[in-house]
């Protein structure tokens, strides 16, 4: 148990102890009384949910309205005998308990909604939601766009299922090679995305390129036979784009992957005779005039470049 001689040191040992899951406050303190606590510790994350018991010799019903409003849960008087006391802090731990299983519910739930189930990345409507969170606080964002190369051959050749062995551990390297801070997710099919914040353009080209590789080295078997699959990456980053928006990001990261799929596959030809298709270009306009992003983005999808 861990005591304050006041308000005011409460307050501190809030901001400065590892989380409490209950407080037992005395409305009468010097420095600062026990209402005056409470109103400080709820407007802090770290006091916010925290189970409030508050000990006061005063029986108007003032006091005790205010206390509740304030954030008290609870109050007991001081004239409580001890087992009233016992009684009362076990209805609060089982309040506290109820709420910790509430919370792991909710977070199983969280990641159910925002998981993909084959992969374990992120999933497309989490990625659309991350990214446009990202954007709008600002700084340096860069998007990778990862396809992986002949895929459709894969699921032709020894069918979905092992086309999901391949996704399945495509996602997992993912998961242990990136670091915490970066956001990785399933757009869709065989392509990945990933979010790198506050990273130089040329750091981000080296990540995708590590990637690329130790994807390149994983081997699959599939009765007598072992296969490899390549990965091609395109990025786009926010400091190069005027105004930038998800729709853009993607679009200019799926033109770069298309240029380095396309002089991969022609590796003795002039990049210069790269050339792109206009048709996304007026589909892109047709789009933006409706302000539809996710119209935009499925747009791009839908003009990948074949394997």
């Amino acid at each position: 148990m861990t005591t304050a001689s006041d308000g005011a040191e409460g307050i501190d040992l809030v901001d400065e102890s590892p989380p409490f899951e209950f407080f037992i406050v005395d409305c009468e303190m010097p420095r600062m009384d026990g209402l005056a606590f409470i109103e400080q510790a709820r407007a802090r994350e770290r006091g916010a949910d925290v189970f409030a018991l508050m000990l006061t010799g005063r029986q108007d019903i003032e006091t005790k309205i205010t206390a509740l409003r304030l954030g008290f849960d609870d109050f007991l008087e001081k004239s409580a005998d001890e087992l009233e006391l016992v009684a009362k802090l076990g209805a609060a731990r089982r309040v506290v308990s109820r709420q910790q299983r509430l919370d792991a519910t909710v977070r199983e739930l969280y990641g159910l909604a925002t998981r993909d189930e084959l992969t374990g990345v992120a999933n497309r409507r989490f990625f659309f939601t991350e990214a446009e969170r990202l954007i709008a606080l600002g700084g340096d964002l860069a998007l990778v766009m990862f396809d992986l190369d002949g895929f459709k051959r894969v699921n032709d050749t020894y069918g979905h299922l092992g086309g999901d062995r391949i996704l399945r551990d495509v996602g997992a390297l993912f998961l242990h090679r990136t670091r915490t801070e970066d956001f990785v997710a399933r757009y869709g099919g065989d392509d990945f995305v990933m979010l790198v914040t506050a990273m130089p353009i040329e750091t981000v080209e080296s990540i995708a390129a590590r990637i690329a590789e130790e994807i390149g080295r994983i081997q699959w078997t599939f009765g007598n036979e072992t296969i490899n699959i390549g990965i091609s990456s395109g990025i786009a980053c926010t400091s190069l784009l005027q105004e930038p928006t998800i729709a853009r990001l993607l679009d200019a990261a799926d033109r770069d992957l298309y240029k380095n799929k396309w002089v991969r596959h022609n590796p003795d030809a002039d990049p210069s005779l790269y050339e792109y298709p206009d048709e996304r270009d007026r589909s892109m306009l047709t789009f933006q005039s409706a302000g539809d992003e996710a119209a935009i983005a499925d747009a791009i999808s839908a003009t990948l470049p074949p394997d």
